[in-house]
This record gives C-alpha cells, structure tokens and sequence, in this order.
C-alpha cells in the first residue's frame, strides 16, 4: 500500500487468478485473522491429530481422543474469544469432578475490537430467517448513546 495526498493505493492479487489490480480508497483496514497454537507439542506422539486448520477434535465434555487429555479456547472449534476458552475451563473442571458439563455458544458475546467497540450476542436476524424462528427487531440508535 502507498500513500498519495488523501488516498491509499493498494495493490492487490487475486490468488487464484493472478490477476492484479490497483484500488485507490480514503482508508486502508488491515485485518488480521487468529490460528490456534497446536505446533511443537507433541500431540501426534500421544495420538491427537489436528484437523485442517490446527485445531484439536474434542467431544463435548471437551476431551480429546485421548481421555486424560482436555483442549478448550482457541485450539479447539469455535470463536477465539477469551471469555468463551474461560467459560470452556470452568465447565470441564465441572465435568472432571461429576458435575453437569453443558455451554450455549449462542450464549457467548462476540466482539470487534474497533473504536467504539461493537458487541453483541445471540444469533443473526439472518440465521433466524434461514431457521424459520419467529423473532422481533428492537433497535438503538448509536447517537442517542452520547
């Protein structure tokens, strides 16, 4: 990306095609995504394999293939969320000790850490429709927050 005046050129590629292209805009947003960090511990020689994308298969009461072995947070399915991988730990000790072992990931705020910051939990109104759930939209405007 450069800088030019006002504007920020960005020189893009489309990975599939090749194809490049220049796009000029006001603004330039870098995003960048989350991995789990499942790398060097060895997993394979304990008989964990990893799917795909690094992270670790694990049944609901959050163990792995191996039964003495638990993963929750962000190496396992999921939102990489901080207060989801607590949430996760404190059920599985739950679980350890004979207690009831359940979590509602629609129940888990998700966040975009932008100024302000966006926050919301629940399903989408898109997800509602695709699932036929009826449902009512109550809406706040952002300036009468001020």
């Amino acid at each position: 990306a450069t800088r030019s005046g006002d504007n920020v050129t960005v020189s893009v590629e489309n990975a599939k095609s090749g194809e490049k292209e220049d796009i000029e805009c006001d603004a330039l947003l870098v995003s960048v995504g989350r991995r789990p960090y499942t790398e060097g511990l060895g997993l394979e020689s304990v008989g964990i394999v990893k799917d795909d994308r690094g992270r670790i298969p694990v049944n609901a009461t959050f163990q792995t293939v191996v039964p003495s072995i638990y993963a929750i947070g962000d190496c396992i399915h999921g939102p990489m969320l901080a207060h989801k991988a607590e949430d996760e730990g404190l059920i599985t000790i739950e679980g350890i000790n004979g207690g009831h072992v359940h979590i509602d990931y629609n129940c888990v705020p998700s966040v975009v850490y932008t100024h302000p910051e966006v926050a919301w939990v629940g399903k989408s109104e898109e997800n509602l429709k695709q699932e036929g759930v009826a449902y009512k939209v109550g809406k706040f405007p952002f300036l009468a927050n001020s």
